[in-house]
């Protein structure tokens, strides 16, 4: 029963994770397009660093907790390196690539409202899209890892 609860939990949190990511990466580019009004655009940038901070880390955690519970079940998983560490690598580098985008995200909307030049708010963006591209090929990485290496 606890391994159904934490399938369960586990793929409830890599869909709240790859949800947010996605909504916060496509609101983000949304409030760089020209023409926008500037409350539009603060609104987007602010619901981006939103989401980040309490839906996709959020999620992550819970992901990695709910981890945790499959290897207080079945240690086994352990010594099935061929996918099982490259997806625990995956993870790592997932939260800590979220914790970027939302320092990123953060200190863009302070930026923001402290007056920033525009030419440094632009570099934020595009260092958050590149995040956004970084996150998007690992996730396809652990999605391959999962669906396909370990039922090899």
């Amino acid at each position: 029963m606890l391994q159904h609860v934490a399938l369960f939990f586990h793929l409830v949190a890599f869909a709240a994770y790859v949800g947010a990511g996605f909504a916060q990466q496509r609101l983000m580019a949304m409030s760089a397009a020209t023409g926008l009004a500037a409350e539009v655009r603060n609104a987007y940038e602010q619901l981006a660093a939103r989401i980040l901070t309490r839906i996709e880390l959020p999620a992550i955690f819970g992901s990695m907790l709910s981890g945790a519970l499959f290897l207080v079940h079945d240690t086994g998983y352990l010594h099935q390196p061929t996918w099982f560490h490259p997806k625990m690598l995956c993870v790592v580098l997932l939260a800590v690539l979220s914790h970027l985008e939302m320092f990123n995200a953060l200190r863009l909307v302070r930026a923001r409202a402290a007056g920033g030049a525009e030419a440094d708010l632009a570099k934020r963006k595009q260092r958050h899209a590149v995040f956004g591209g970084i996150g998007a090929l690992l996730v396809l990485v652990l999605l391959v890892l999962v669906a396909f290496v370990r039922t090899a």
